[in-house]
């Protein structure tokens, strides 16, 4: 026997989900080792094997040895191993050829003096993209950290990897920089937060995307209305809101400054929802804002008595608290009168 002659494939460049033909030829048999081949099936003088060393997870497998298939036979038998008598070819047919077959693919012929020629080539299956699980999945980091984001795709040609974030806002220039597959954030803050896809494709196609969510932990801050005016005494109802930011998500509560009694001397009441008072959260659309919750804090029927300072505290574990105040002050009535004749009443709006 003489090392080494080679793998035909047909055809050439094999897509995925067609039939492919793998032929080992070992020219270099003596007249005597084609007689043994001739006959190795009943003498056993010869043992012919097909390997495949797959390219994206690394894995070996033996397909097969002899005609005996040993790989891929589930759930339907795909593969096909063939000699002719008197014959220096091997094949093996693949039916259909699977994306995941790309990777290098051995023939492998072996005497019982242990001698042995084989041939390997490198099996190229045209696919179009698919991004892998071993990818980034949705991750937290801290404000002011830097953090990569993978992209694995698998296909033939290789892959373009294209990032986007989700929200359609521009990827920032300066701390943000994409090498190959991977996206590198350095310096992270809470504006890196949201969704990241990434988006892979080829001569064959687009392939899927991946997306995941980025999420950085910062300290709470509030934004609310600086005051609120109200009528008393109308039986009408006054609401004031505030966009409360973190994440993790806060835990918020509000409450009414009120007076001790004393010159100067006050104290804070917590507000819990009652017949006086109404407590709402919702989650803002993302084209609002991100790590955001808007709170509302509705006074039922407001009075005299309601008028005052009105905090919202905003907790987070590991960060430290962070609060926000909106005055609600006495808003003046405007007393309009609708003069008739005879006049019976007199009728007024409060503003």
């Amino acid at each position: 026997m003489r090392d080494k002659d080679g793998i035909i494939f047909d055809p050439i460049a094999p897509r995925a989900g067609e039939r492919l033909v793998a032929t080992c030829t070992l020219v270099g048999l003596t007249p005597n080792d084609k007689r043994h081949v001739g006959y190795f099936q009943c003498l056993y003088l010869f043992i012919v094997e097909w390997s495949l060393e797959r390219f994206n997870d690394g894995k070996n497998f033996t397909l097969a040895v002899d005609t005996d298939v040993l790989q891929f036979n589930q759930p339907v038998p795909r593969l096909q191993a063939i000699h002719g008598t008197d014959s220096s070819d091997w094949f093996l047919i693949f039916d259909p050829l699977d994306r995941d077959d790309i990777g290098n693919l051995t023939c492998r012929l072996t005497d019982t003096n242990l001698r042995e020629v084989y041939s390997t080539r490198f099996l190229n299956v045209i696919s179009e993209p698919v991004v892998l699980e071993s990818s980034t999945k949705d991750i937290e980091v801290n404000d002011g950290d830097s953090v990569t984001l993978i992209c694995n795709a698998q296909g033939y040609p290789t892959p373009n990897i294209e990032w986007q974030k989700a929200d359609e806002q521009p990827l920032g220039s300066g701390h943000i920089r994409q090498v190959g597959s991977q996206l590198h954030l350095y310096h992270v803050t809470s504006r890196d937060s949201g969704i990241y896809k990434c988006l892979a494709s080829n001569l064959v196609g687009f392939g899927s995307e991946w997306t995941l969510k980025l999420s950085v932990r910062f300290r709470p801050y509030i934004y609310c209305q600086r005051e609120v005016g109200q009528a008393t005494d109308f039986q009408v109802d006054v609401y004031m809101e505030c966009y409360v930011y973190g994440y993790p998500p806060p835990k918020i509560s509000w409450r009414k400054e009120r007076s001790a009694g004393l010159p100067n001397m006050k104290y804070d009441k917590d507000i819990w929802n009652s017949q006086k008072y109404l407590i709402e959260a919702t989650i803002p659309e993302m084209s609002i804002c991100t790590d955001c919750i808007l709170s509302r804090l509705t006074i039922i029927n407001v009075e005299q008595a309601d008028l005052g300072n009105y905090y919202i505290n905003a907790t987070s574990p590991g960060f430290l608290s962070e609060y926000g105040r909106i005055n609600l002050y006495r808003k003046k009535n405007i007393i309009i009168y609708l003069k008739k004749k005879p006049i019976t009443s007199n009728y007024f709006w409060s503003i």
